[in-house]
């Protein structure tokens, strides 16, 4: 092997590993990371996994409902409206890389509209008259703190995730009936709930520093009840609702 060490090979030759010196380090830098903190936004829809359900007992007043009628009010209804919903928020986060393995955690604030109402109407068993329960379970914003795990093929981020979820929820219960007067039962109650979110997600690393990504989570809130009593001691209602959600979404991240 013979070496050009002309003024014109000495020159190529710098050339050549400048070139070399100055690619390195950029072809470093447009790796994906997957490291590191980042801020992002998400968006999406989602649905119910609500149920709904109602307890009724006898009132303390002069007249009170027929023990044959407690037990039919009693019974499950099945006329429910399950609506889907939007969600939609701000995250952030930060992750640790471990070769092609990655823990991070992520904590976000989202709008949630998760909103299920159901309505059942009576027959009594011992009169002429009719009830009718309106019931309804919703909700107004998220916030998640989860830790996660995953696994990085090349741009792709693989992961699954789980920790805290809390949310207000809001429980309103109506009764009526058709009786002359009526006698009628409302109640309304909003607390803020803590619970859990679990899910499964991907991303991808489209630059150094901005990936997209796309989740399903599921959330679980728990059980929310509210009683009301009917002005004159007719009847007392419970009504609980378990709430929980399946979202889907899509989202961007800027990692620093």
């Amino acid at each position: 092997m013979t070496w050009d060490l002309s003024p014109r090979g000495v020159a190529a030759a710098l050339t050549i590993t400048g070139a070399m010196a100055l690619a390195a380090p950029t072809f470093a830098q447009e790796q994906p990371a997957w490291s590191g903190f980042y801020v992002g936004a998400n968006i999406g829809g989602t649905w119910g996994d609500n149920s709904l359900e109602s307890h009724a007992s006898a009132g303390n007043g002069a007249v009170v409902i027929p023990p044959g009628d407690i037990a039919l009010l009693n019974t499950t209804g099945n006329n429910s409206n399950n609506k889907s919903g939007f969600i939609g928020g701000i995250e952030g986060g930060y992750n640790y890389r471990m070769g092609d393995w990655l823990l991070g955690l992520e904590t976000e604030f989202s709008a949630l509209d998760v909103n299920q109402s159901q309505s059942n109407t009576y027959q009594s068993t011992v009169s002429p008259a009719t009830y009718t329960i309106n019931q309804r379970a919703k909700t107004n914003w998220m916030w998640t703190l989860r830790p996660r795990v995953g696994y990085v093929a090349g741009p792709w981020l693989f992961y699954g995730t789980a920790g805290l979820a809390m949310s207000d929820i809001k429980v309103q219960l109506d009764f009526a009936d058709n009786r002359n007067p009526p006698n009628l039962a409302n109640t309304e109650d909003s607390s803020t709930r803590t619970g859990w979110a679990g899910g499964l997600g991907v991303g991808y690393a489209y630059s150094p520093v901005w990936s997209f990504k796309g989740e399903w989570l599921y959330t679980d809130f728990g059980s929310v009840s509210t009683t009301a009593a009917s002005q004159r001691g007719f009847v007392t209602l419970t009504s609980d609702a378990k709430v929980r959600a399946n979202s889907f979404r899509v989202g961007v991240d800027y990692h620093f």
